[in-house]
């Protein structure tokens, strides 16, 4: 064999030994678990999508796709066909409340098998969030689902398929914040979080570098209020595309975050 030819074999080896161990690298790297410590300031992101996601879908189809606990009381009101002026609103509710149920056993169980704390785990579960709030965006650009979809019930039930897909990914920020450890920061409620605020004994006396669980509570209300004023901003108009690409986005930027975020071990790449 020609020298030029056998060295050029011996470098594309080279070359090829090389590219896996880089890639052995990044899968190892990834499989890291990531550092729980100012994971809550994520998690306050997450708060603020909330509050952007929830205020335009209320505002444009009238339902929740994150606070179950009002959509709740709309099935509980559909019993008696009410409220008289969208008496099949519980519809729209039952169906946010089913996907949130099927996307937390959904979340919980794959987190579970695949290491809730992992780099990869992690980004792939706001990628996957965000992918679903795409979809629920295309479905209205391509009008598919109208922005009058919401009032169409019961001729035209539509709006159940980006209500379903939306309530599923929700379902993500809650079982995050559990797997985080952060149970003061469900991201999607504010219910307990205004009465464990409430309830603390240190609420006006405690330092703010002393309480950090008081500090997160408060800036997850002020962070889903913001979002849902956000959120009724960029629905005047009855258009509730806007409001899921930018969600969509922003989890987007959060998953990039968890790729480059601090882990437990000592994992380079270099």
């Amino acid at each position: 064999m020609p020298d030029h030819l056998s060295e050029s074999s011996t470098d594309d080896s080279l070359e090829q030994f090389k590219r896996s161990g880089r890639i052995a690298r990044w899968r190892q790297y990834m499989a890291e678990d990531a550092n729980k410590e100012w994971a809550d300031l994520i998690l306050l992101v997450t708060c603020f999508i909330s509050g952007i996601v929830d205020s335009a879908v209320f505002n444009v189809w009238s339902c929740f796709v994150s606070m179950q606990t009002g959509n709740t009381v709309y099935v509980g009101l559909g019993m008696s066909g009410q409220p008289l002026s969208q008496p099949y609103r519980w519809v729209k509710s039952g169906t946010a409340i089913l996907s949130f149920c099927l996307g937390t056993y959904f979340f919980s169980r794959v987190c579970r098998i695949l290491g809730p704390l992992r780099r990869s785990t992690l980004f792939g579960s706001f990628m996957f969030q965000a992918l679903l709030m795409f979809i629920a965006a295309v479905l209205v650009v391509s009008g598919v689902v109208h922005k009058d979809a919401g009032n169409q019930l019961p001729y035209n039930y539509i709006v159940l398929l980006p209500l379903g897909l939306l309530s599923f990914q929700s379902a993500g920020q809650i079982v995050m914040s559990r797997m985080l450890l952060y149970n003061e920061l469900p991201t999607i409620v504010l219910t307990s979080t205004y009465c464990d605020l409430m309830f603390d004994p240190l609420l006006f006396t405690s330092p703010i570098t002393q309480n950090p669980k008081r500090n997160r509570r408060f800036l997850s209300a002020v962070a889903l209020v913001l979002g849902a004023g956000l959120g009724g901003v960029l629905t005047k108009n009855g258009d509730i595309a806007d409001p899921l690409w930018i969600a969509g986005g922003i989890k987007i930027v959060l998953a990039v975050v968890w790729v480059f975020w601090k882990s437990e071990g000592a994992i380079r790449l270099d």
